[in-house]
């Protein structure tokens, strides 16, 4: 049924119109406009619905308050303050601890403890749930220090150490208030680690009432805070305070060590940072540092790679190489392991890509992650067939063999079958073709372009995709997401959901996914869906393809493509990788809408469809690119307009992404391959991977919804195109 809650004399947008379960008295679904002023009658009767919208009513309401959370009024509290406080009150955990994250920016950032008042008490009944809601613990920690009850916020830590950042931050403050000397403690809070929000908070708060820092402390926080915003000069004004004393600040907190690193690689003073970095090395190496005992490898790391950094900004790129080099065994992690790998190999890649097989050699069985390296192969697949260096790309490949990048695999074997094929490495060098497009094919972390070419070639079909019953899946921790589709605020849900995906399973993403996908938030959805699918553990399932391939608009796509004799997997394939499905989208350079059209591109397919005796467009002023009814049809007219132009569909596709005027000229450097290679040559990454996105995207179409094979929508790609 309907419920509508009369909110008495107001104006007449003031009203909820709101489905409700009969059994539950819940809110079922629907766009809910949450259009309310600060009457608290009025949120006592949505608090009868469900406590739980009155938290997704306070983002709505946050997001049109003209004076915020607090209102506009001194003194005042806003209507959307009102209703995370009384969102503290739902059943739901998860509920109660965003409502006070919201209510946490408003206490630490208010000035007259109103709100702290007011949510103290009911705080104070909460402190047994604590333990399993942390933002509910720093809001109650916010609360006390904003009234200036630190007493009580030392005590609240007195016998264990703060759960949270934020809760630290707190503690350190207070006792900072009560005269205690926490000189130690807050300088460890800010140099030791990387900077969050509550460094940011507390460094405002440090100002009203400094602490017993040193000259050069108080200078070196200051620094790392202005590195932080990408005030490099000033970071390193700030920094030559501390450096007049000597390494000592630096070699005892080494993330201070890394932001000086940056604020000489981002000046101009950094040759003085190289000399200043060898210096300090060569102190460590004669043991005059001044460090009393323990492991310098993490200095010494840092001191190298960010001495690389500096010489690789400076363009002296076989100093940097050396630089990273010497780094890289005193490397704590192997994430920074792999990133000194990575700078000296594309150093080299630059400079001497020659010599880039033996250290692919050399470090290929060193490197921790191989997807961390896929821009690096990637690069080098394109330089090696530009110079038709096939002898190295099959070492390349034998090297990268048992590796666990799939995607990069199949580029390599395919690239290598088709090579065989074409004559140009010869077969008693490589085995035969077949044996490289078996390995393409059956990469299941390949793109599905590489795989249904090599099946093509092979003359087989990419195995079935089963369509499995979906699991069961508990709700506690989803109905917090899906609740904001319930209540009518789904367009903050991925901003919640983000933060937290590694945390859910595949089930979970799953169904968020499709919730996303029926509320038509569609790019959320495709991004849900891809996140999981690219997990170690997930197995295919044709669930998953649906979700991460939709079909809407399909009317308005389908006719479309029809008029411009385009096939519509193919111009869902160009929709899906340019925009996503989401209408109202912009790029940076000023591309509009579900197809990503320049308006003067959009203006100039509107004439040629007038001229044509078609639709008679508005004039630019009102051409309104995020109207898909306007933009899908321009769109598919200017794919059409490029195939035309560029005889086939894969150039016109790299011309749509890279421009009309490269792509005839980079084809006519490499005339003599094929036009499934050809692309692979490419100079820019992006125009380089985009065909391959493309029909990637419009071989799953053509499975899922057009009765196609994967390995024939690609390979009549290629067929139509000799």
């Amino acid at each position: 049924m309907v419920f509508v809650v009369s909110l008495g004399a107001c104006d007449p947008n003031f009203i909820l119109d709101l489905p409700v379960a009969e059994a539950a008295g819940r809110l079922e679904a629907g766009d809910i406009d949450f259009i309310l002023n600060a009457d608290p009658r009025r949120i006592d009767e949505l608090r009868r619905l469900h406590p739980s919208a009155l938290f997704y009513a306070g983002l709505l309401v946050q997001s049109r308050e003209a004076g915020g959370v607090m209102g506009d009024k001194p003194g005042g509290i806003g209507l959307s303050a009102l209703l995370f406080e009384s969102a503290l009150e739902s059943p739901s955990p998860k509920v109660q601890d965003a409502a006070a994250a919201e209510l946490l920016k408003a206490v630490l950032e208010g000035e007259d403890g109103v709100l702290a008042e007011r949510l103290l008490p009911g705080l104070r009944k909460k402190r047994a749930v604590f333990a399993g809601a942390p933002f509910l613990e720093e809001l109650y920690g916010a609360a006390l220090y904003a009234l200036g009850r630190f007493d009580e916020l030392s005590a609240l830590y007195q016998d264990r150490e703060p759960p949270s950042l934020r809760g630290r931050s707190l503690f350190l403050l207070a006792s900072l208030r009560r005269g205690e000397n926490t000189r130690r403690e807050l300088l460890d809070f800010f140099l030791s680690e990387p900077l969050r929000d509550p460094h940011h908070w507390a460094f405002r708060e440090i100002e009203k009432f400094p602490p017993a820092f040193s000259n050069s402390e108080a200078a070196a926080v200051a620094g790392r805070f202005s590195v932080s915003r990408f005030f490099y000069d000033a970071g390193l004004q700030h920094f030559r305070i501390p450096l007049a004393e000597g390494p000592r600040l630096f070699f005892e907190y080494p993330e201070l060590l890394s932001d000086l690193g940056k604020a000489f690689q981002y000046t101009a003073a950094g040759k003085e940072g190289i000399k200043l970095f060898l210096e300090w090395d060569d102190l460590i190496t004669a043991g005059k540092a001044g460090l009393a005992g323990g492991d310098t490898g993490d200095i010494r790391f840092r001191l190298w790679y960010y001495g690389g950094r500096i010489q690789r900004q400076g363009e002296q790129y076989g100093e940097a190489a050396r630089s990273f080099a010497r780094a890289l065994p005193f490397a704590p992690t192997p994430l920074q392991r792999d990133a000194c790998i990575w700078y000296i190999l594309r150093i080299n890649l630059d400079e001497n890509p020659a010599g880039m097989i033996p250290l692919l050699g050399a470090y290929v069985p060193r490197w921790h992650s191989d997807v961390y390296f896929a821009d690096i192969l990637d690069l080098l697949s394109r330089e090696l067939l530009v110079k038709r260096q096939w002898d190295s790309f099959l070492e390349v490949f034998s090297l990268i063999r048992g590796g666990t990048d799939g995607a990069t695999r199949a580029k390599y074997a395919y690239i290598i079958g088709r090579a065989v094929m074409e004559g140009y490495i010869p077969a008693v060098k490589a085995g035969a073709a077949r044996d490289y497009f078996r390995i393409a094919m059956e990469e299941k972390g390949a793109p599905w372009y590489y795989r249904a070419l090599s099946a093509s070639y092979l003359g087989e079909k990419l195995p079935p995709i089963p369509k499995k019953v979906p699991a069961p899946v508990p709700g506690d921790r989803v109905d917090f997401f899906r609740d904001f589709f319930t209540y009518g605020a789904g367009t903050y849900a991925f901003l919640y959901l983000r933060p937290v995906m590694e945390e859910l399973t595949i089930p979970e993403l799953r169904l968020l996914a499709e919730t996303f996908a029926k509320a038509g938030r569609w790019g959320e959805s495709i991004r849900i869906s891809a996140h999981y699918m690219s997990r170690d553990d997930y197995e295919p399932d044709l669930w998953d393809l649906e979700l991460a391939y939709p079909r809407p608009f399909s009317r308005l796509i389908e006719e479309s493509a029809r008029k411009e004799g385009l096939s519509p997997e193919i111009l869902y394939g160009l929709i899906r990788t340019e925009s996503a499905f989401i209408p109202d989208i912009g790029s940076r350079a000023g591309a509009i809408g579900l197809t990503q059209l320049m308006p003067a591109t959009a203006m100039e397919m509107a004439g040629r469809i007038r001229r044509e005796g078609g639709l008679e467009y508005p004039d630019r002023e009102e051409l309104d690119l995020r109207d898909p009814d306007i933009n899908v049809p321009l769109g598919a007219r200017y794919l059409r307009y490029l195939i035309d132009r560029m005889g086939s569909l894969m150039p016109a596709l790299l011309a749509y992404n890279g421009g009309m005027g490269r792509i005839p000229r980079w084809r006519a450097a490499q005339k003599d391959l094929p036009e499934d290679l050809f692309p692979e040559t490419i100079e820019l990454s992006e125009t380089r991977d985009y065909g391959r996105k493309v029909l990637s995207a419009a071989a799953v179409y053509g499975y899922l919804y057009y009765g196609m094979t994967m390995e024939a929508v690609i390979a009549d790609i290629f067929k139509a195109g000799q």
